[in-house]
């Protein structure tokens, strides 16, 4: 079985470099043992992909059909059968001294001559075939990667929300307690209570949202590899962009799996078409054997030869049917390249603007923020601000974190998509993401 494997496709190579992350903005610390040894061991990347490279149905899929077009080579090559032929003529003429006197029998094999070089032609498209099912199994392989990356992403954020929303209920819990407190000493009216509670209760149900929206990530990464949100509690790597992305050169889309895929048709439907041209040249049959005369009580040697005369049929519709079916893979070949460019553009887009937004959010809005509402929960509690002022710099600072783990989130997404697209130098290090993240360490 013969696989293309330089350059993006060496990543689908899962088994093999299982410890490092292909296609995709992370990198973990490895553990191939997560969860063998138990839910309490983080989840890294690098085994998730080990375990969908092991257990997801896909790719058995599409290496028996490797196995499939492999045996259809094999038949391929293989020349027409012999044919054995026997007749008799006059074996019930009546008249005479017996009914098989007059009889002339007739024993003879026959051979049919492929000519016009139909059978190499013939294997050629099977070999063909075979290796766009070579490519079709690549492809695969790494839409599963950036499948699971993804889905790792999105159960990264899914933490990441979860702590968040954990963080705003505890700051609630927290104004709760003020209030009580101020509302028991006769500070403030019973109404700012009621406002606390249901601040409270709101930011409570939230959180119970992102948990059960945290479990359907988890379950959608194990369904991967057919398992569930019980094979491991937590994943590991560092929530943040990569801001070192490989540079889309002309080179790195005509080796992405699909444009490989997109040529592989081409290069069949082509095979195809010197395949019908072939079939135009008609084939010889010849013949040999001996005829048996009972009247004579003779022998006699036969020989003969035959050629279908290409009068009418000439494989004209055939071959143009193929010629037009390659123009039609041409024609695609050429979707696929424009539809790459325009997605690995709009990627690039995402990840500036997710870069951006996150770093403004960190450096600036979200500090800010912070100290915001610290300062006013203090004056609140001295009797400086309304509970208004405190309810709007809780939603202040809940919105702005908020949008920076959507940033974060977009941000990944996108460097996945654009290390898929446009990873380029993979012969030297196959196994080594161009935007690739800080190792995640146990004690973060």
């Amino acid at each position: 079985m013969k696989h293309s494997l330089s350059k993006i496709a060496a990543l689908c190579l899962l088994c093999c470099i299982a410890h490092t992350l292909p296609l995709s903005a992370f990198q973990t610390g490895a553990n191939n043992n997560a969860l063998a040894s138990g839910r309490s061991e983080p989840l890294t990347l690098s085994r998730a992909l080990s375990l969908v490279a092991e257990s997801n149905p896909e790719l058995n899929v599409s290496e028996l059909e490797i196995r499939a077009v492999s045996a259809r080579i094999l038949q391929a090559g293989l020349r027409p059968n012999p044919e054995f032929s026997a007749g008799a003529e006059n074996f019930l003429a009546m008249g005479g001294t017996g009914i098989f006197r007059y009889t002339e029998s007739t024993f003879q094999v026959s051979q049919r001559l492929e000519l016009g070089g139909k059978r190499a032609v013939r294997v050629r498209a099977r070999e063909k075939e075979l290796a766009l099912a070579g490519e079709m199994l690549e492809l695969k392989k790494v839409e599963l990667i950036a499948a699971a990356s993804l889905a790792f992403a999105e159960v990264l954020a899914g933490q990441e929300r979860l702590a968040n929303q954990r963080e705003l209920a505890q700051l609630a819990r927290q104004a709760h307690a003020i209030v009580v407190e101020r509302v028991a000493a006769g500070k403030v009216s019973p109404v700012e209570q009621t406002r606390a509670t249901v601040a409270l209760s709101s930011a409570q149900l939230e959180e119970e949202k992102q948990l059960k929206e945290l479990l359907a990530a988890k379950d959608w990464l194990a369904a991967l590899w057919g398992g569930s949100q019980e094979d491991f509690d937590t994943v590991q790597a560092v929530f943040e962009i990569p801001s070192a992305l490989p540079f889309a050169a002309k080179s790195c889309i005509e080796s992405s799996p699909e444009m490989k895929l997109a040529a592989a048709a081409v290069d069949l439907r082509r095979s195809l078409v010197d395949v019908e041209r072939a079939a135009r040249r008609p084939d010889l049959t010849v013949s040999a054997g001996f005829k048996r005369l009972n009247l004579e009580d003779l022998n006699s040697w036969v020989a003969g030869a035959s050629i279908p005369l290409p009068i009418f049929d000439r494989r004209q519709g055939a071959i143009a049917e193929a010629r037009i079916r390659m123009d039609k893979a041409t024609s695609e070949k050429k979707v696929v390249e424009w539809r790459l460019r325009a997605g690995l553009v709009q990627a690039r887009h995402d990840h500036e603007i997710a870069l951006l937004e996150a770093k403004a959010l960190t450096q600036t809005a979200l500090p800010a923020s912070k100290e915001a509402l610290a300062a006013t929960e203090e004056g609140y509690r001295f009797g400086k601000f309304d509970f208004l002022n405190v309810l709007d710099a809780q939603r202040t600072y809940a919105e702005l974190h908020r949008r920076y783990i959507e940033a974060v989130a977009s941000g990944l997404k996108a460097a996945i998509e654009i290390d898929r697209l446009a990873r380029c130098d993979s012969s030297a290090h196959p196994a080594r993401p161009a935007g690739e993240m800080k190792e995640a360490s146990h004690e973060e």
